[in-house]
């Protein structure tokens, strides 16, 4: 099979079962990749989301305001010296049980992917891979 047949059925696979357990959760496509970056971005600004999940800042802006009324974040104004203003976005208290959630459902899949796998193969894989990556973004 072709590197890219194997890419894309691994990810449309990988995909496939993340999503079912996401939307079990209420969870939409995006939302859960936005909980895992608030955890380490608490508080960041829309921009900065958008850049950290490599998606447009329109994406990111098309998809809090389902995450608010869900109260999975709270999204707060920051103004700067320069008297410019910009959104900064919280998780709410729902949303990182949520964001755990999100972690656990990515450790079990991430669990069956290398089930059979040693610990060395393993590393030598996602090694192999993030450089595969680096090459391409």
């Amino acid at each position: 099979m072709e590197f890219h047949q194997l890419l894309n059925g691994t990810l449309n696979a990988h995909f496939k079962m993340c999503r079912s357990k996401f939307s079990e959760l209420g969870l939409s496509s995006g939302q859960p990749k936005i909980l895992e970056k608030l955890v380490e971005l608490e508080g960041c600004m829309q921009k900065e989301l958008a850049e950290a999940c490599e998606v447009e800042p329109a994406t990111i802006t098309s998809i809090l305001p389902n995450m608010e009324k869900k109260g999975l974040i709270k999204r707060e104004t920051k103004v700067f010296p320069s008297g410019t203003r910009a959104l900064s976005v919280f998780l709410t208290e729902k949303g990182r049980e949520m964001a755990e959630e999100v972690s656990r459902i990515f450790s079990e899949t991430e669990q069956l992917s290398f089930s059979g796998f040693t610990k060395d193969e393993k590393e030598a894989f996602l090694s192999l891979l993030s450089r595969v990556y680096e090459n391409i973004k």
